[in-house]
């Protein structure tokens, strides 16, 4: 091994320069991507609460289902009068909902017409029957409130065959008039969630909740009904919950748990060299530094190699101490997860006399782009592609084998691997680990 001093004159200022701008350039995804904020894709619509206000019980919309039945017609123009009875009624002045009767005939019971009403959200039926008779009309409907388990009008009219224009304008009015008939249903219950403030709350009647300076945050929801909603918080584990909400409003704790503070990584540099890291997270489950140390002491043989002497293990006086910074661009509960960052490492020789920093490659940055998969939100594997850019001290190289500082290149006799930068750095293209991420 060659000892030489270290050159610190000239190329540090354009290397701290360099490094410097690999960092930033590292980190602006950072700022855009949705990860960042842990926003979740479950709903995109609708607004947060504004802070401390207070949800409101609302009137839900009432619909009513419409089924229709002739007699004396051919099917044309019933069709047409059909058509016609929907159009008009859903142009009521009520706030009142029409769906149309799946079949439009309907079933002949009671039971069964409320039934099929209900499985499309329907509160109310309309019962319309037309009978035609020579050039005379004559029509009856009923109106059943569900809910209520009533008849709100019944009636039975007749005149003469009606034009398309009569059509339009006053043949239906009786039936759309009954519709003034049906009272407003009660007003849907008031929820509150409680829970860490800044909290969002995606899924629940409304759109978008977020919770206030007091952590809490209100709804109004239909109920009885079950309903699946995802919490999450900066910092925090995501979370999803399914609640059933009744009749009278009431209290939804939030039950948050803090985010992964430390982690551990074991890793093969290139596949080849033993890697030890702990990382610590400033922003549980989104921003981490990572304290590193690589060893070159023992190591596998390049696999990939094509050398008459390939050794199954190899060993070289050196380790590496990386610093590394970075952030997730994916939520902490996701199978997979991305994530960027930037590093810098010194290179480091030791012996039984003295351990120094390399004198021809002694200090570089580099790039950060890693991939973890975890199937059940615990422990990991991950791979990280990490291209070095090493400082090139010019005033020792000079007097030393290039060769004897590419045995732990990937490729040692390959561009790909390693190529000197207008001599005043080595770029690396083929460095990166292996590992399993242990979650503390």
């Amino acid at each position: 091994m060659v000892v030489g001093r270290l050159g610190m004159n000239g190329p540090i200022g354009k290397t701290f320069v360099m490094i410097g701008l690999l960092c930033v350039l590292s980190f602006l995804p950072l700022t855009l991507d949705k990860g960042w904020a842990q926003v979740s894709t479950t709903e995109t619509s609708g607004l947060p609460n504004q802070e401390g206000r207070t949800e409101e019980p609302s009137y839900p919309v009432r619909k009513v289902m419409v089924f229709f039945r002739t007699e004396g017609m051919g099917s044309e123009e019933s069709t047409i009068f059909y058509d016609s009875l929907v159009i008009f009624l859903q142009g009521n002045p009520y706030n009142k909902r029409i769906v149309e009767g799946l079949p439009i005939t309907g079933p002949d019971s009671l039971n069964e017409r409320a039934s099929v009403s209900f499985r499309r959200a329907c509160d109310s039926w309309f019962l319309v029957q037309v009978k035609k008779q020579a050039d005379a009309i004559e029509v009856s409907y009923q109106l059943y409130d569900i809910p209520y388990e009533s008849y709100r009008a019944e009636a039975k009219y007749a005149t003469e065959f009606p034009s398309a224009r009569d059509r339009s304008t006053f043949f239906w009015k009786p039936i759309r008039e009954a519709l003034r008939e049906l009272p407003p249903l009660p007003k849907d219950p008031v929820f509150t969630l409680r829970g860490i403030p800044g909290t969002r709350v995606f899924g629940l009647p409304g759109g978008v909740k977020e919770l206030n300076a007091k952590g809490i945050a209100t709804f109004a929801a239909p109920t009885p009904a079950t309903y699946t909603f995802r919490a999450e918080k900066l910092g925090y584990e995501p979370f999803e919950q399914q609640v059933l909400l009744k009749e009278k409003g009431g209290d939804i704790l939030l039950v948050q748990r803090r985010g992964t503070l430390l982690n551990l990584d074991f890793s093969l540099l290139n596949g080849q060299f033993p890697a030890f890291y702990m990382g610590f997270f400033p922003i549980p489950n989104t921003l981490f530094l990572k304290l590193g140390l690589t060893s070159f002491f023992s190591g596998i043989g390049p696999f990939l190699a094509n050398d008459a002497k390939f050794e199954p293990f190899v060993s070289y006086p050196l380790m590496t101490v990386d610093l590394q910074m970075g952030g997730y661009l994916s939520s902490s509960d996701a199978t997979v997860r991305v994530y960027v960052g930037a590093g810098v490492f010194l290179r480091v020789f030791y012996s039984d006399l003295r351990t120094m920093l390399d004198p021809v490659l002694p200090f570089g940055g580099y790039p950060l782009i890693g991939v973890e998969y975890a199937p059940k939100r615990g422990n990991s594997v991950f791979f990280e592609y990490t291209p070095r850019i090493i400082l090139l001290d010019t005033q020792t190289k000079g007097s030393v084998p290039m060769e004897s500082y590419l045995q732990t290149a990937f490729f040692k006799d390959s561009l790909i691997s390693g190529t000197s930068v207008e001599e005043l750095f080595w770029l690396e293209l083929i460095s990166f680990r292996l590992g399993y991420r242990v979650r503390l």
